[in-house]
């Protein structure tokens, strides 16, 4: 299973630098935004796509939880998203798996294998699993305004991260985020506290490789 300790680590608080194939990357992080779980069943997929409309088999508690990314630049590129994080609390991670669907194992994968969302518009956000069920009820027209109003949301924010609300009678909201490299497919990870509690959810863009 593709896991780059490295990168998902940096959630611990305490990494501003790392050393890449690019040279060393300062990194910098901002909050995206809060995410509102209701159902406890969460989505990463991106916002336009929409492709991955199933939630990971991890539940979380209801609440609302910050999403923080975090960006890395190097002398050299551009600054880029290396990750996005939903952080459900302060416990530092001890342990890492790849965030799967129901009835899927990572047991078999070999160590450059995983499975991730796919990207096509350069974005990528976290979700409750009663978002996905308003968009996918949503006709044609009212989808097109969805997507148009993400696209102008995203072009106006600083650094390409926003929330969007798609239910203002209960708060049910989108957290968009750029992706690190425009297009491709991304994994997601749980990570784990000392007593083996959910503490954080993460996109790795896939940046800084192994």
């Amino acid at each position: 299973m593709y896991i780059n300790l490295d990168v998902l680590n940096i959630t611990h608080g305490n990494t501003d630098m790392i050393d890449t194939e690019f040279g060393r990357m300062h990194i910098e992080r901002i909050e995206a935004g809060k995410l509102k779980v209701i159902s406890g069943k969460v989505i990463a997929t991106d916002p336009i796509l929409l492709y991955d409309d199933e939630s990971y088999s991890e539940t979380i508690k209801p609440g609302t939880y910050p999403v923080y990314i975090y960006y890395g630049k190097t002398e050299k590129r551009k600054k880029q998203s290396i990750i996005a994080e939903l952080k459900l609390s302060d416990n530092e991670p001890v342990k890492w798996e790849m965030a799967l669907y129901a009835g899927e194992s990572s047991s078999g994968f070999a160590f450059d294998e995983f499975m991730g969302y796919e990207v096509e518009n350069g974005l990528g956000c976290f979700m409750d699993e009663k978002v996905m069920r308003i968009l996918d009820v949503m006709d044609e027209n009212e989808l097109e305004k969805y997507e148009k109003k993400v696209k102008n949301v995203v072009r106006e924010s600083d650094n390409s991260c926003v929330e969007v609300v798609l239910d203002e009678t209960n708060g049910a909201n989108i957290i968009i985020f750029a992706s690190g490299w425009n297009n491709g497919v991304f994994p997601t990870y749980y990570g784990f506290d000392k007593n083996n509690k959910l503490t954080r959810l993460v996109t790795d863009f896939m940046v800084v490789e192994l």
